[in-house]
């Protein structure tokens, strides 16, 4: 499997900070977090007495994660048309899914990004929304990024799918880890349990790698979105390769849990030669029922009409397929103003 250097890695890095940051300045967006917090507290989905123009307020994620850098492409092509639709947007950093989907209930926010599997908590009132109940003015806006599984095994390895782990010593993390929790739906899914494997050892993503570049397990998992982190450090002579996550029992898994989805883990994640299949979670938009359906037809309808570019921004997007907005890790009924330009553009999903 072809490795960057450290020195590339570093250059690579720097290319794509430079470019988010140029793309975030050139935002009609607070320069800078407190004046991003100032503007929150004046957004609203009304019109401004000013300008007559409404806004939006998207909570996104902490700013050095995903979230915040994507919440600033979308309002940037929003902003792009301002004069045109009479629609503003802003962003506020945030704490993650969670507070995202009580803020919005609470009406601080007009669309917040959320972890798929929260989306489906706080739709139904269950997990970590339990006290505070279903929400059913919960509404989907589109699908984002996958943050597939990956099962990772030695290149020289005999182990070509998921059922060749079978009888192996394995990790799949730390036992209440996510991707851990992602494989025992899947066993389920199955009608596995640990005694199909010879070992199932839990432990850290790191002493993972270590592990399988020391032959003492022969696979291990790890999310996506960790791949990097994980596997920047790992030696020349540790060659690596991923393996397809696929077959019936994911159908199985996702109609079972609907805010599974399949997703692709594309060469350039993992700096490997092949892009490989998967399922997992993912990252969703959302709004509330109330929210303006002018202003989610116009949201949506920037990111479609501009998808190509709308990929190209950021790195965790570039396995995104338009064909899946609609649907993918999405349990929860969609905004009247996305199924609208969904319609048009004749991207609803035929399930809907």
């Amino acid at each position: 499997m072809p490795k960057l250097s450290a020195a590339q890695r570093r250059v690579t890095q720097t290319l794509i900070a430079f470019s988010l940051l140029a793309l975030l300045t050139s935002c009609d967006l607070p320069n800078n977090q407190s004046e991003a917090e100032a503007n929150a507290n004046q957004a609203s989905v009304t019109p401004n007495s000013l300008n007559s123009m409404s806004h939006l307020l998207l909570g996104t994620g902490s700013v050095q994660g995903v979230y915040f850098p994507i919440g600033g492409v979308i309002c940037r092509l929003l902003n792009r048309h301002k004069d045109l639709h009479k629609i503003r947007c802003s962003l506020e950093s945030t704490g993650g899914s969670i507070y995202n989907l009580k803020e919005l209930r609470d009406g601080n926010f007009d669309l917040v990004f959320a972890q798929s599997d929260w989306q489906f908590h706080a739709y139904h009132g269950t997990s970590a929304f339990e006290k505070q109940g279903a929400n059913k003015n919960l509404r989907a806006v589109f699908a984002l990024e996958a943050d597939p599984l990956a099962i990772i095994v030695r290149d020289n390895s005999d182990i070509n799918n998921f059922d060749d782990l079978a009888d192996r010593r394995v990790s799949f993390g730390y036992t209440r880890s996510l991707q851990h929790r992602i494989v025992d739906d899947l066993l389920e899914a199955k009608g596995w349990n640990n005694n199909n494997f010879k070992e199932v050892r839990p432990m850290s993503d790191i002493k993972q790698v270590a592990q399988l570049c020391n032959g003492e397990i022969e696979a291990i998992t790890l999310l996506t979105s960790s791949l990097n982190d994980n596997l920047r450090s790992v030696a020349d002579d540790c060659l690596i390769r991923l393996v397809a996550v696929d077959g019936p029992e994911v159908s199985t898994a996702i109609k079972a849990k609907p805010y599974y989805r399949t997703g692709l883990i594309t060469k350039n994640m993992y700096s490997g030669d092949q892009d490989i299949m998967s399922f997992g979670l993912g990252a969703t938009f959302v709004a509330s029922e109330s929210t303006s359906p002018k202003a989610i037809y116009h949201v949506v309808k920037e990111v479609v009409e501009n998808f190509r570019d709308f990929k190209s921004l950021h790195p965790s997007l570039e396995g995104l397929d338009k064909e899946e907005l609609s649907y993918a890790g999405i349990s929860i009924p969609l905004h009247p103003g996305a199924i609208r330009y969904y319609k048009e553009a004749r991207l609803l999903n035929k399930q809907e």
